[in-house]
């Protein structure tokens, strides 16, 4: 289990020494009881429940005198709907003790707040506020739990929480507080939004699928075009208000409209409604619900206190982008690995490119897939523009070499392919250090481009528009343009070059995502990794792994 925001749930609740908050000496009193029994019993609990903060909790209440924490009503009120609220971030308000909590409020409005019934409700609460402030700015599922080689770092703590929490309580501002413990990005809260408008859907009931048959397009007449469009109303693709003499007809309105919903999943934008489209537009309402939620989730794991100025790949979405001040300043479609060849996830620091770059073949590769073609036909390197080198990286003549005496155990060289148009990375790499030895390259393979599924490569990220990234990067038109770049490609030697603004690049997963226009996007989950995520999310909160 990860460790919880300790900082956070130490501090959290300064403001039981305000001195505007009643000193309850007998509800104190219980409080100190409860957590002295736990104590004994190994585990602090409220009617069975075992409190998620067990370290951090006893240190608070003893710090002062096991006074309650929240006499104030008004504080009460406000983490009890924020906590309501926790379901609009796709998240269970049950892991916060929800049920129990309103019991015990009923039975104070009730008259029945016994000393021992406050104390539960103080401590439930306490570690309810805490608890809901970790998954907020960490996330509640730790992804590295789910897929090894998570290598994306945890967001900051917090500066000055004491202080934060103090204030926010005294002036009764905690709702303004957990809002800035939230991702300040424009798509996590388009993520929110959009999950409150397909909740809305499916509580109006969804949507029907539209049956198999042979390709809908402009220009055709059938009894299915007419759940095509009220598919498309539901949505918001088709406007609601469009008018048409004949529903069955395929129409440029409705053309239009399927364009959108076509843009919106990452499908070729031709108007058509074929096998891929069709099969996107029958998923279930309650799949796109649970795709909106997972993606929320991994939003909380990285979207805090981004720079103002990053690259970002989308493994599912097969595209790179660059995002200034919460603008999209470039795009490019990319190709990433294949299933069994998964492009990593990570963090770095993009730092140099170079022009005419040379492809050092990995051991793997040169043997598996390589090697038996040597067998065969020792004119194969040649063929490929390749060289073959010694330990000592002096190049040997393929001839001179009995291929048949090695195999993926013993194979003593290298394999290098050189500089030129068809070297597998293009004619530009870009470079930011990483254990996985992924890079972002050019392609001699243009033609891949043009398939709406695009994971062709042994993990390294192929991207379309490299000369434009080239360009963006360096931003200086006046001596960065395709000139320049073109005097160096004639010289066919390997050029390094510096940026001189490295920037973070972030690889990362996407399912669902949303822009500053309130388009919801789709992708298909290509490496079938939401589903691990959607269990976790979807699993009650483990207290006896309490912290």
């Amino acid at each position: 289990m990860k460790k919880t925001f300790s900082t956070l749930a130490l501090i959290l609740f300064i403001f039981a020494g305000i001195s505007a908050y009643c000193q309850d000496s007998k509800t104190g009193d219980a409080i100190k009881n409860i957590i002295e029994t736990g104590k004994q019993s190994g585990k602090i609990t409220v009617d069975g429940t075992a409190l998620f903060n067990q370290t951090s909790l006893p240190v608070f209440y003893s710090n002062h005198n096991y006074a309650p924490a929240w006499s104030d009503h008004a504080n009460t009120q406000d983490i009890l709907e924020i906590l309501k609220n926790s379901y609009d971030e796709g998240l269970n308000p049950q892991d916060y003790y929800l049920s129990q909590i309103e019991k015990y409020i009923t039975m104070i409005n009730n008259g029945q707040g016994v000393p021992e019934v406050r104390a539960k409700l103080d401590l439930l609460l306490t570690d309810a506020t805490s608890l809901y402030a970790d998954h907020l700015l960490y996330g509640k599922v730790m992804q590295s739990d789910i897929r090894k080689n998570w290598n994306v770092p945890k967001a900051p703590t917090p500066s000055n929480p004491d202080s934060l929490f103090t204030l926010a309580l005294s002036t009764h501002q905690l709702p303004v507080l957990f809002d800035t413990l939230k991702p300040a990005n424009f798509m996590y809260t388009g993520l929110r939004e959009g999950l409150k408008r397909y909740r809305t859907i499916a509580a109006n009931g969804g949507w029907d699928s539209i049956p198999a048959g042979e390709t809908l397009k402009k220009g055709m007449t059938d009894e299915r075009v007419a759940l095509l469009r009220k598919r498309l109303n539901v949505t918001g693709d088709l406007s609601s208000d469009v008018q048409t003499e004949n529903e069955n007809y395929f129409d440029e309105v409705l053309e239009t409209a399927v364009k959108k919903f076509q843009f919106r999943h990452n499908l070729n934008q031709d108007g058509a409604v074929g096998k891929n489209t069709l099969a996107r537009m029958n998923i279930p309402v309650e799949d796109k619900i649970n795709a909106l939620r997972v993606n929320m989730e991994r939003g909380r794991w990285v979207m805090h206190n981004l720079d103002p100025d990053f690259l970002v790949v989308n493994i599912a979405g097969f595209n790179l982008r660059r995002v200034t001040n919460g603008e999209v300043v470039f795009y490019s479609p990319v190709i990433v690995g294949r299933k069994y060849h998964e492009t990593p996830i990570f963090k770095s620091r993009m730092i140099y490119f170079e022009i005419n770059p040379t492809w050092t073949v990995p051991y793997s590769i040169a043997t598996k897939e390589m090697l038996p073609k040597l067998k065969k036909n020792p004119g194969y390197l040649k063929e490929k523009n390749m060289v073959i080198m010694n330990q000592d990286g002096t190049i040997l003549d393929p001839s001179s070499i009995d291929f048949s005496k090695y195999s993926r155990g013993n194979f003593p060289f290298t394999i290098r392919q050189e500089p030129g148009p068809r070297n597998a990375l293009g004619r530009v790499k870009f470079i930011f250090p990483n254990p996985y030895s992924v890079y972002v390259h050019d392609t001699p393979g243009q033609s891949l481009f043009s398939r709406e599924e695009r994971d062709f490569s042994h993990g390294c990220i192929r991207t379309k528009d490299k000369w434009g990234l080239l360009m963006n990067l360096m931003d200086e038109p006046d001596v960065w343009n395709m000139e320049k770049i073109n005097e160096i490609l004639a010289t066919k030697k390997t050029t390094r070059v510096n940026l001189k603004k490295p920037i973070n690049i972030f690889i990362l997963y996407w399912t669902a995502g949303a822009d500053k226009e309130n388009r919801i996007f789709f992708d298909k989950d290509v490496y079938d990794r939401d589903g691990a995520v959607l269990e976790a999310l979807d699993k009650p909160v483990d207290y006896h792994k309490a912290q």
